[in-house]
């Protein structure tokens, strides 16, 4: 059997074919697959060149597909949303062999391997996902905008309010100054004003990328930068609490993560660690990444009594 999973994300879209014993036979990226962003023409472009692409290196046709599954942003947001992302996988030649669900969703099936906890996801976006013991799922934070408290992008906001404060006079000038100038080739900072407003404040992605400069100047010694990581952790910790009480969650819960966010390492999961605890729950480190969380959810739906604790993959 061959199981397709999906994840279409805020920057990239991550496509994995594996067999039901969790040999990954292929894999395959390429541009955001965000409903919102390409629309229902766009996703189906993506799934088209994605699914066709990952069979070809897997030595596979399309057609040999057992099922796929889908984790999109977006899905369940919009009324009538739903449907278009179905028409999208019915184009793409996936009817009757998908199962689509959000993209929080398959970042929870892959953290906690489809067992009881909850997800928070950091990316271009921010997200919070559970699912208790009977089933019942809940979510929080995700509103999208300038919302996602403890994204990347968030993250990228807040810096440049850093630097322009510095270089305003409204706070004292530290080295995120200095590098911040040097990142953007600034020599008069009432320049950056054209960058912000034609070029940042446009494109979500170039502003959640800035999380990485973020990190080389909180590694520099700058202790606002620091204070931002430690900002992101308590919104996240925020999320997961307040799922947590939507589901009943008693005696401690799981509370695992996935996005780029924690390529930053400790610079953001020992804050977090300390937010989650002083909630009453306990942070795990992911299983899975969420395209394999997708493979699980295509599997779950064919093999609905497969024990995906015990499940490996491997290349």
């Amino acid at each position: 059997m061959y199981f397709l999973g999906i994840d279409a994300g805020g920057t990239k879209t991550a496509f994995v074919l594996s067999d039901e014993n969790g040999r990954i036979l292929a894999r395959y990226n390429t541009g955001t697959g965000a409903f919102f962003s390409v629309g229902s023409d766009g996703l189906t472009a993506i799934l088209s060149e994605g699914a066709a692409s990952v069979c070809k290196r897997a030595g596979i046709n399309a057609s040999d597909l057992t099922f796929a599954a889908l984790g999109v942003p977006g899905y369940g947001e919009k009324e009538g949303g739903e449907e278009e992302i179905q028409v999208a996988c019915a184009k793409a030649g996936l009817t009757d062999r998908i199962v689509c669900e959000c993209d929080c969703y398959i970042g929870w099936a892959g953290s906690l391997a489809m067992k009881p906890g909850i997800n928070v996801i950091a990316g271009t976006g921010a997200n919070c996902y559970g699912v208790n013991s009977e089933g019942k799922s809940a979510r929080s934070s995700g509103w999208g905008g300038f919302c996602d408290e403890g994204s990347c992008r968030w993250l990228g906001e807040r810096l440049v309010e850093l630097y322009t404060k510095q270089a305003d006079g409204r706070l004292p000038r530290t080295v995120l100054y200095d590098m911040f100038r040097r990142h953007f080739g600034i020599e008069y900072d009432l320049h950056f004003i054209h960058t912000l407003n034609h070029e940042l404040a446009r494109d979500d992605v170039k502003t959640a990328g800035l999380q990485i400069l973020l990190g080389e100047i909180c590694d520099a010694g700058d202790g606002g930068a620091q204070a931002l990581y430690n900002e992101a952790a308590e919104e996240l910790a925020l999320a997961a609490s307040a799922v947590a009480h939507k589901l009943d969650f008693s005696g401690g819960y799981a509370v695992s993560y996935s996005g780029g966010l924690f390529r930053s390492g400790e610079r953001i999961l020992k804050p977090l660690t300390d937010s989650v605890s002083k909630r009453g729950g306990r942070l795990c480190a992911p299983k899975f990444a969420p395209e394999l969380g997708a493979v699980l959810m295509a599997m779950r739906h064919v093999l609905p009594d497969k024990d995906f604790e015990s499940m490996t993959f491997t290349e």
